[in-house]
């Protein structure tokens, strides 16, 4: 499963290379960085426990960075974002209870403007971590915040980048970096690590062909003023139906996982030529509410599958960008049995278009900052 949330997140450099006819080499490398990151952080105690662990540690990324040309509609509306792959280690500030994290993930780089000398950007990136400790009921009793070696990694940062030379570039930044298995094991409480501080990248190809871009930005303004003035008038609400699927456990013991079923329904209104807003319905059977049920409640025959399932709307908001697209949701659940993880819940959603009508999903469902359970499904656009 962790493969499969690498293998789709990785698809954005694969678009971007598979836009060329063909596959040179210099594709890869034109106006492609390596990037170095130096950063300290300290772990955010969602949790009261885990304020006795040591304050603050050093985290270290690299990463291959390119720029985008417009090549897509969807690129040149995001001021030309940097897509890019980052390999991340840090020790997480106690090696022997919490261990050393690695982690690789894709990562998208939005500017809020554009310049040849300085940017302010919205970075973010998820992929795969591997944790060298996880919670032993005997061996590592304290760690009660990671129950697998192998985890989900989602970065969030925002930066200010200045360039100092033809190939040399600095950048400031803060964000966030949470690591977790989606409760496809237990211990799941996650670690949010804040961290903050500078980098510096390196072009490895001097052939940029910034004059494109400058050739490309002469009508930008013109298309957006365009699309904004006629996208109230000319896109009608959009309609989809989906089914997603889970496996989770909520206790250490267990041996088998189980099931987690999401319906949803989701009506959205294009606000801009690229995003989305809207309204979203679920309906979720998580197979584990009978166990956690059955602790409370010695009458736990009496629900029927009907009793069980966990109703929920919210507003939810799309970011597009070509053949793929970001989703995110808040809801609330108005009623269901098994409320111990809380009425308001989050989706973070990535998307795949299928065809005309079909789109693939990969979605992180939790309960304000607690994961629930990692879905996968498909869907319909109706």
């Amino acid at each position: 499963m962790k493969r499969i949330i690498l293998l789709i997140l990785m698809s954005f450099l694969v678009r971007e290379a598979s836009a060329h006819k063909t596959f040179p080499i210099d594709s890869i490398t034109k106006s492609a960085e390596v990037d170095f990151r130096l950063n300290y952080g300290f772990i955010m105690h969602h949790h009261f426990e885990m304020s006795g662990y040591r304050k603050h540690f050093p985290l270290f990324e690299l990463s291959l960075q390119k720029q985008t040309y417009g090549r897509q509609a969807w690129q040149k509306y995001y001021n030309y974002p940097t897509i890019g792959v980052t390999a991340l280690y840090s020790n997480i500030g106690n090696q022997d209870v919490l261990g050393d994290a690695y982690a690789i993930y894709p990562f998208i780089s939005f500017p809020f403007n554009k310049s040849k000398i300085s940017t302010f950007n919205l970075r973010m990136g998820a992929g795969l971590a591997y944790l060298t400790q996880k919670f032993h009921h005997i061996e590592n009793p304290h760690n009660m915040y990671i129950g697998a070696h192998f985890n989900a990694v989602i970065s969030l940062s925002v930066e200010y980048k200045q360039k100092i030379s033809d190939r040399i570039k600095m950048s400031l930044f803060a964000g966030v970096t949470h690591f977790s298995n989606g409760c496809t094991t237990q211990p799941n409480r996650g670690i949010n690590i804040f961290n903050a501080g500078i980098s510096a990248s390196y072009l490895i190809d001097s052939h940029t062909t910034y004059k494109d871009i400058a050739k490309l930005k002469t009508n930008i303004k013109d298309e957006k003023r365009q699309i904004n003035s006629h996208v109230f008038r000319e896109f009608d609400p959009e309609f989809y139906l989906g089914l997603s699927y889970g496996v989770k456990r909520v206790e250490y013991d267990q041996k088998d996982h189980f099931s987690v079923y999401n319906l949803e329904f989701y009506a959205m209104e294009r606000i801009t030529n690229l995003s989305k807003f809207g309204i979203g319905m679920d309906l979720v059977y998580d197979a584990t509410d009978v166990i956690v049920l059955g602790k409370y409640d010695n009458n736990l025959n009496k629900y029927s599958f009907a009793q069980l399932l966990k109703p929920g709307i919210g507003v939810a908001y799309e970011l597009i960008l070509g053949e793929m697209s970001f989703l995110f949701n808040v809801g609330y659940h108005p009623w269901g049995r098994d409320m111990s993880y809380g009425r308001i819940y989050n989706k973070f959603a990535l998307k795949g278009n299928i065809g005309k009508s079909l789109y693939g999903k990969f979605t992180l469902n939790t309960h304000l900052g607690v994961a629930d359970f990692i879905g996968f499904g498909i869907g319909v656009r109706l």
